[in-house]
């Protein structure tokens, strides 16, 4: 559920153009096993959903954010493991 999860709010929250750079990158580190197969397909069968929900964060907001993204894919806190 985490990967769904991470997967559901990138997509839902952010711009385009991040939400595409954070799920290529999810897709080149998560565990190469079964549950992330489960995971990515159960976040791709919400897709329906998700397209209807979609708001992605102000401009500002995600301005004062994307900073921490490399600060997030270096970190260790949170890794997904098989």
């Amino acid at each position: 559920m985490g990967i769904r999860n991470t997967l559901w709010f990138t997509w839902l929250r952010r711009p385009l153009p991040a939400a595409l750079r954070r799920t290529m990158f999810l897709a080149r580190t998560v565990p190469r096993d079964r549950t992330s197969a489960l995971a990515a397909w159960d976040a791709a069968r919400g897709l329906p959903w998700l397209v209807t929900q979609r708001r992605p964060r102000p401009a500002a907001v995600e301005a004062r954010l994307a900073p921490l993204d490399a600060a997030q894919r270096r970190s260790t806190a949170r890794r997904y493991v098989g």
